[in-house]
């Protein structure tokens, strides 16, 4: 199945452009011409567009509209969110319903935004992509907007979910690691929503299975990255040059790939191997973490799913078919590759180096 990145390579436009144009978006809208190139590059590829509703230029007044938000600098192809992106829209059209509107949480930064998108496109209901704001959330709740999340990964919030079991995931992650034998294992993510890292469900289950182990959680270890990937490697590098190689931890697990990667780099500028002196385990299981060197060990998240899933239960929410929206857990796996799996019956460990 081709997807909207497809498109908007084929046209020379942003994804954010093919969503606008697919969905008939009328505050931001594309013109005709870009319309047309969208909608042909669409017929090439074997892009299914809902002809019952004539998606491009024509809308299905009697469906109900639904709102996709999401980050900018997630929606043009991130390896996580454009998949889940691309399973929303999917089913969308499997089930007959025009395209999804998709904004960016910076074009409706407050209420006055918020609301004139509203008014503009008589949206119902709203899929929230990796995004929470409480002022905003509480605003679309006194205007009974429908609110589903997806990826908002902080034990404390009440919003209903779609995603995967994070905290079991991430505990997984670590089990493994220590079931490696490893008992020195570090920690590199970013904060919840509520800006509190010990709140953010993958370090909930990376503390869960050491505190479960009977290990100790080394704070010189736990990195937070404010989720930017520039700080993982900058901060690992850091902490490996200001620490004896024998006080370094032993494993390490990511709470993203995309953090995992320049982690993976830094070890290897200061002369650590992977996973000889630290092994790796990361989460999502993006496409290139196959391809780093050694492959990343990594939790295989359901993005495709997990949108599709979405876009089912707001929909069935929407049209009466359930009384009230509860958090969706998808199951996750672990997908085992070489940088976490080292073989130290005949090594030295690098504790005594």
């Amino acid at each position: 199945m081709p997807k909207l990145k497809d498109i908007a390579e084929r046209v020379g436009v942003s994804i954010s452009t093919v969503s606008r144009a697919i969905s008939n978006d009328t505050n931001r809208p594309v013109n005709e011409g870009t319309k047309r190139k969208i909608r042909e590059a669409a017929h090439e590829l074997g892009y299914i567009l809902d002809e019952s509703s004539k998606s491009i230029g024509k809308e299905n007044t009697s469906a109900k509209r639904i709102a996709c938000i999401v980050p900018q600098i997630l929606m043009d192809d991130h390896p996580y969110f454009s998949q889940v992106l691309t399973g929303f829209h999917v089913k969308m059209t499997e089930l007959g319903l025009p395209p999804a509107i998709v904004r960016t949480c910076e074009e409706l930064s407050d209420t006055e935004r918020i609301k004139m998108m509203l008014q503009e496109t008589g949206t119902q209901g709203i899929v929230a992509i990796s995004w929470y704001d409480e002022k905003l959330f509480e605003l679309l709740e006194q205007e009974n907007i429908t609110v589903l999340g997806v990826s908002l990964n902080d034990e404390r919030l009440t919003v209903p979910v779609v995603d995967c079991d994070r905290i079991f995931s991430a505990r997984t992650a670590v089990r493994h690691l220590i079931e490696q034998g490893h008992t020195r294992i570090g920690f590199i993510g970013g904060p919840a929503y509520s800006e509190q890292i010990e709140s953010e469900e993958r370090y909930v289950g990376y503390k869960f299975a050491m505190l479960e182990a009977n290990l100790n959680l080394n704070e010189h270890w736990i990195i937070n990255t404010n989720w930017n990937v520039n700080l993982s490697y900058s901060k690992l590098t850091d902490l490996l040059t200001e620490t004896p190689k024998s006080d370094w931890p032993t494993a390490i697990f990511c709470a993203s790939d995309m953090l995992a990667i320049p982690a993976m780099r830094a070890v290897v500028e200061q002369n650590g191997r992977i996973p000889q002196d630290i092994a790796f385990v990361g989460m999502d299981n993006i496409s290139m973490a196959q391809y780093t060197t050694p492959p990343l060990t990594s939790v295989q998240v359901p993005k495709y799913e997990i949108g599709k899933v979405a876009a089912q239960l707001i929909n069935d929410y929407l049209e009466g078919r359930y009384s009230s929206l509860h958090k969706v857990l998808l199951p996750s796996t672990l997908i085992v590759r070489e940088s976490s799996v080292y073989d130290r019956t005949n090594h030295t460990n690098h504790t005594n180096d």
